[in-house]
């Protein structure tokens, strides 16, 4: 048990003030009377850095647990306890007992929701499609969904709770109750889902819902099945000349197709006609009526008919290659502006390509036009004619290959005076986890081996380093919408990439390259209120969701990796969000173990220095009672210190001992006397130095 806070004892009386109680009550009541009943050990008193006591923040970290397992609700500020918790408190008589079911019900649950992930994410759509006309006013059952996708109640419930998906506050169980808290989404934690329903034209008969407000299989079958899969298209792409650019090599060698739209802001598939047609017509006015028709048909074209699965073709220097589309239509800042606007393809005959005069059909005809994007689903016949040769003769594809994390050498062990089996180690989290956090007290070197690690595990231009700090945003980390001056003078709002945005774009533009990004203080910021809906792509990076501000759908790429640094002298590991201990692996960092222990010596040694800072700095940090206000090593590593002889003792003085007394601030504690240089000299068993 962490630290000697009993949490069992903590929910359990928890559950008791509620039962007790017989209603509903404000949290903060409830563990007012929590304090009133349990005698508070030293350890649970002990503030946090955020000030709140130990026990409090577990109280209310582990009654989310007995939530989850449908023992009690939090809703709304609001506290209560559900039939079966009071029947857990009979069942199970001991504090022990009863958080260890709890314990059990909880991973039963996560790992009963990643199980249904697993066996049914590729029936995702098909659940989208069905919830998708469920309307407001109605409902439908896992019954139902499981029978269309061939499972069972129980999975969908579980399935739901895992992935968000549109509209799933509307199903129910088969009899109409509302499922408890361990079959909701977190994204429906804490609404009141029957009123929802209510407010939306649902009517209850005590707890169950209409049942003849039910959507039932039948019908959700019949909607479904009324979309039929779209026929596969086929297009021209030319990109040999683009503003006396060849843009063909980059779309071959990097997997893409693409159209200039220059002036285009960023859109998806779903934008209207009407509305493409004005913004052609605001953002390309400079250009004639004709142009500006052209380029509406060419931006219509790939952003609502060109569908993933169609063909594409393009021609070069009189070679023709041919491709799949192989997904959504996305914006990119281009350096040169002429390959703003892209979609992911999948080029078949890259080595092999085809003479232009073998064509046959219509095709010899249709390439003649000069338009940038040619519609040639009219030749679809000698078309798949071509594909089928192009098979026969390339039957296999070669994949791009993985990005892989190089090896970390001898040379860099030796380099960052650092054991190499630690470093590979780390090396190795990184590659299965794609994010980790390197935590300790100040003065480690965290920022210092994140940057040369980065560096070092991939190329430098794939590497970024940003600083969180109280005020950053997501509209600062990710996008977000910026004043800008237009030409007439006036001020627009322009959407604008933040690094992560930038630095993912590169990395699905060049999949075979690892991306690194160095969050450095990562705890100093709002994670929640800086990552957004970005966690979830933490996670499950195969998955995309819909983004706030551009309203496409985005994933992260897997060659993607984070690398952050948090001083646990800012902020306790225990008050980071839940969420991010869960997507990020921890890596400790601490003076007084690997590799920090003993980096001074390592230095001193390498560089061929004598002295006592060693000493000095572990006679301090045995002074200290809490090990997250160590001090590293880092401010004794530089050689200016050791090159004039009061160079110690100015570091010291300036760098270390104000460190030390803002930690002891309201403590009755004399820093001075405890920690001064010549004080930690005297209680050393030696003294070499005068």
């Amino acid at each position: 048990m962490a630290e000697g806070i009993r949490y069992g004892l903590l929910v359990r009386t928890c559950l008791e003030v509620l039962r007790d109680a017989g209603d509903r009550m404000p949290g903060k009541a409830v563990l007012e009377k929590v304090a009133q009943r349990v005698a508070l050990t030293e350890p649970e008193l002990r503030a946090q850095k955020s000030g709140a006591p130990a026990w409090m923040v577990a109280a209310h970290f582990h009654t989310g647990d007995a939530a989850t397992v449908g023992w009690m609700v939090k809703r709304d500020a609001l506290w209560w306890i559900t039939d079966e918790g009071r029947a857990a408190l009979g069942t199970y008589p001991s504090s022990e007992e009863l958080y260890a079911e709890i314990s059990r019900r909880y991973r039963e649950i996560v790992r009963s929701r990643k199980q249904a992930r697993k066996k049914y994410e590729s029936k995702l759509s098909t659940i989208a499609a069905a919830l998708d006309n469920v309307p407001a006013g109605s409902w439908t059952a896992y019954d139902d969904l499981a029978e269309l996708v061939d499972g069972s109640s129980e999975e969908i419930a579980h399935l739901l709770a895992e992935t968000y998906v549109e509209n799933s506050h509307r199903v129910l169980w088969a009899d109409g109750r509302v499922p408890v808290a361990a079959y909701q989404h977190s994204r429906h934690r804490g609404d009141d889902l029957r009123k929802r329903l209510i407010e939306e034209g649902v009517e209850f008969e005590g707890r169950q819902a209409s049942r003849e407000q039910r959507v039932t299989i039948d019908l959700v079958v019949d909607r479904v099945s009324v979309a039929e899969p779209a026929a596969r298209r086929a297009w021209l792409v030319r990109g040999s000349n683009v503003d006396g650019i060849d843009l063909v090599p980059e779309w071959l060698a990097q997997g893409w197709v693409s159209l200039a739209a220059s002036q285009l802001p960023e859109l998806d598939d779903e934008v209207e006609p009407q509305r493409l047609q004005q913004i052609v017509d605001e953002e390309y006015r400079h250009k004639s009526y004709s142009v500006r028709e052209k380029l509406y048909s060419y931006f219509s074209a790939f952003f609502r008919k060109m569908r993933p699965g169609d063909y594409l073709m393009t021609v070069h220097r009189g070679d023709v290659y041919l491709g799949l589309v192989e997904g959504a239509a996305y914006f990119v800042d281009s350096p040169d502006r002429r390959s703003n606007l892209r979609r992911p393809a999948r080029w078949l005959n890259t080595k092999q390509p085809q003479d232009l005069t073998n064509l046959t059909g219509s095709l010899p005809t249709l390439t003649q036009s000069q338009d940038d994007l040619i519609d040639l689903t009219d030749a679809l016949d000698a078309l798949e004619r071509l594909y089928a040769d192009l098979v026969s003769v390339q039957p296999t594809v070669e994949p791009i290959p993985e990005a892989q994390l190089a090896d970390l050498t001898e040379e860099t062990a030796t380099d960052l005076l650092t054991d190499q089996e630690w470093l590979g180690e780390l090396r190795e989290l990184l590659a299965e986890r794609r994010q980790v956090i390197l935590y300790g007290p100040p003065g480690t070197g965290k920022t210092y081996l994140a940057q040369k690690l980065a560096a070092r595990l991939t190329e430098p231009h794939a590497v970024k380093l940003i600083q969180f700090h109280p005020s950053y945003t997501y509209e600062d980390f990710f996008e977000g919408f910026r004043p800008e001056s237009g030409e007439d003078g006036t001020l627009r709002f322009k959407l604008t990439s933040g690094p992560l945005r930038k630095l993912a774009d590169d990395a699905r533009e060049h999949p075979s390259t690892a991306y690194v990004l160095v969050i450095d203080e990562i705890n100093r910021g709002n994670l929640a209120k800086i990552f957004g809906e970005l966690y979830f792509l933490l996670e499950y990076r195969d998955q995309r969701i819909r983004l706030q501000y551009s309203a496409e759908d985005f994933t992260l790429s897997t060659n993607l990796y984070f690398i952050g640094t948090m001083n646990t002298a800012d902020r306790s590991i225990a008050l980071v969000d839940a969420a991010m201990r869960r997507r990020f692996a921890f890596v400790e960092m601490h003076p007084a173990k690997p590799p920090v222990s003993g980096l001074l010596r390592r230095w001193l040694n390498r560089e061929g220095l004598n002295s006592d800072s060693p000493d000095l700095l572990d006679a301090l940090n045995g002074r200290l009672v809490d090990a997250d206000y160590a001090i590293g090593p880092s401010y004794l590593m530089r050689q200016s210190i050791y090159a004039k002889p009061d160079g110690l003792e100015r570091v010291w003085r300036h760098d270390i001992m104000p460190l030390l007394v803002e930690h002891h601030y309201a403590d009755d504690i004399d820093v001075e006397r405890r920690y001064a240089l010549d004080v930690l000299r005297q209680s050393l068993p030696h003294q070499p130095w005068p």
